[in-house]
């Protein structure tokens, strides 16, 4: 088993990388911060901050997990998430704002797995929030997985309000799909059976449960 003085000194010098990152990006020093980042993703990925980007979701895992225990591989996507949500700044500042899209939504997409997991999220205080990627993704659409995943973590979260937002945005993205419907009117099915108490703290009380249930049933009908 992996010792744990060993996980805490390995966060510790990614947590410090980190830091100077963060420093450099705020001092609009942009060289320096490139220059720590690529050597942070090439010690962790064996890519640089050029090529990153075009790795699937699953390669960056897959990459991750190679040798080492689920508990350093979640500390490791924080650390990478940190990277790639720093990478994006940097690339929005330099007006390149389909770079820095690309390294926010691999960013969620590596958050939104540890926080399925239904553990706290490591390096809290340095991998970036879920609403804080979404800010920044604004206003263009997410990809669908991604609406679809983060329906699936607000509902678990109790984040019911949230999660219909979710819902609507993905159905936007791909109208009329009966799956999708399907899909819509099963996360109501499982809301009605709360109590009124429950849906109220979830921000959705059932008079709005019950119209965005009609709304969907109706858009289902039609393509009956």
């Amino acid at each position: 088993m992996i010792r744990e003085d060993y996980i805490l000194a390995w966060i510790k010098r990614y947590v410090q990388w980190l830091v100077e990152i963060a420093g450099l990006v705020r001092t609009e020093d942009y060289l320096g911060a490139v220059r720590r980042m690529d050597l942070l993703l090439r010690a962790l990925l064996d890519v640089g901050t050029d090529s990153v980007t075009s790795l699937a979701d699953g390669e960056i895992l897959a990459r991750l997990a190679i040798g080492d225990p689920p508990q350093l591989v979640r500390e490791k996507c924080a650390v990478v998430a940190a990277v790639l949500k720093q990478l994006g700044i940097v690339a929005a500042a330099q007006n390149r704002p389909d770079v820095s899209r690309d390294c926010w939504v691999k960013a969620l997409h590596l958050v939104l797995g540890l926080r399925l997991q239904g553990q706290p999220v490591p390096l809290a205080e340095h991998a970036p929030t879920i609403d804080e990627l979404c800010e920044r993704l604004k206003p263009q659409p997410l990809p669908p997985r991604t609406y679809g995943a983060l329906m699936l973590l607000h509902e678990q979260e109790g984040r019911f309000d949230k999660a219909e937002d979710a819902l609507f945005a993905l159905l936007d993205t791909t109208p009329d799909n009966r799956d999708l419907l399907d899909l819509g009117l099963a996360f109501y099915h499982r809301l009605q059976v709360l109590s009124d108490e429950a849906l109220a703290a979830g921000g959705l009380p059932r008079l709005e449960l019950e119209d965005g249930l009609r709304e969907i049933t109706a858009r289902r009908q039609r393509m009956s």
